[in-house]
């Protein structure tokens, strides 16, 4: 194949790949002026959508060594500002002007433009827009840790706090959004010393049966990491004392064995409806769920444990539970 030009490559790539992976594509970035794919890189890309991005990190995991192309997983970040023309309409990154703040744990975003658009023009531009928070952000840092986008011209949600931040082209919002990330909703990506900070919280589901939980507020140091994407959770009956404390048991020897050599992290767990339900992010998922049938047969007479794994990099199950914490 690397006697192909990159446009007749890619296709005959996605040919391949769309039966074996549907959602996922590879793109060629880096060929030469000429075409030639000699020293190119395949980017693997779901476009966006977070429900596949277990499977672009397979195919980029596993790719043979001996391959003559860098693989990448998700489009990554443009390094400077770019402007793009769309049926006749242009729109720059530093035309688009953007506020930041945050909504149930996540970043939210504020957009206007600086130039006039055309009214039958503003569904259009509002597209080019979230093309262009793609290409400045990323494909996984948007669709993972951006959880709303507003137009300031609809108005915009009063709780985000918005008000603190003064309208900034794209261009120089990037650096302020990893700031709000990292600072403002402490997301550090370094794994939290010991001794970690838990929070409770008690309450009634909608059903109006009692609900309880212990919120791992330190985890949040982690939150959308992407080689912690893997949310495993096992569930025990916990409706009597002793049933209780054999859940307790198991939940203490399967969490040293799941995040051993931080390989994850315990976030929350759940009681509810005579039910002990512990959630661990992982880099592994069979791991994690192996290790717990293994310390399920260490407890004789046990029940089995319910046990069940989800990609989840945006961490919206935890995020839940730690915004009830916070407010």
């Amino acid at each position: 194949m690397q006697a192909l030009d990159s446009v007749p490559f890619m296709e005959r790539l996605n040919v391949l790949l769309e039966p074996c992976v549907p959602g996922v594509t590879v793109e060629v970035a880096g060929a030469g002026k000429d075409g030639s794919v000699e020293g190119a890189r395949l980017v693997f890309t779901a476009h966006g959508s977070a429900e596949r991005f277990a499977d672009v990190q397979a195919l980029t995991t596993q790719a043979p060594p001996q391959l003559p192309w860098r693989v990448e997983a998700f489009r990554q970040r443009m390094s400077g500002g770019f402007g793009m023309r769309m049926d006749g309409f242009d729109l720059a990154t530093h035309e688009l002007l953007v506020r930041v703040g945050q909504l149930d744990g996540r970043i939210a975003l504020a957009l206007s433009f600086s130039k006039p658009v055309p009214m039958d023009l503003q569904d259009h531009a509002r597209h080019m827009a979230f093309i262009l928070l793609d290409h400045m952000l990323g494909e996984y840092d948007f669709s993972v840790k951006v959880g709303v986008v507003e137009f300031e011209a609809d108005g915009v949600s009063d709780d985000a706090g918005f008000e603190d931040w003064q309208p900034a082209s794209l261009d120089d919002s990037v650096a302020r959004i990893d700031v709000f990330w990292r600072e403002n909703l402490g997301r550090s990506a370094i794994y939290p010393a010991e001794p970690v900070r838990w929070a409770a919280l008690e309450g009634r589901d909608a059903n109006g049966d009692p609900i309880m939980a212990q919120v791992n507020l330190s985890a949040n140091a982690l939150v959308s990491r992407a080689d912690f994407g893997w949310r495993v959770q096992a569930s025990l009956p916990a409706d009597d004392k002793s049933a209780l404390q054999q859940a307790q048991d198991f939940e203490d020897a399967w969490i040293g064995a799941a995040t051993m050599y931080q390989q994850g992290i315990c976030s929350h767990i759940v009681l509810r409806g005579g039910a002990r339900t512990v959630h661990c992010y992982v880099t592994n998922a069979d791991h994690a769920l192996e290790a717990a049938r293994r310390v399920a047969q260490a407890f004789p007479g046990m029940e089995a444990p319910v046990l069940e794994a989800r990609h989840e990099p945006a961490w919206g199950d935890y995020l839940t539970w730690y915004v009830e914490c916070r407010e």
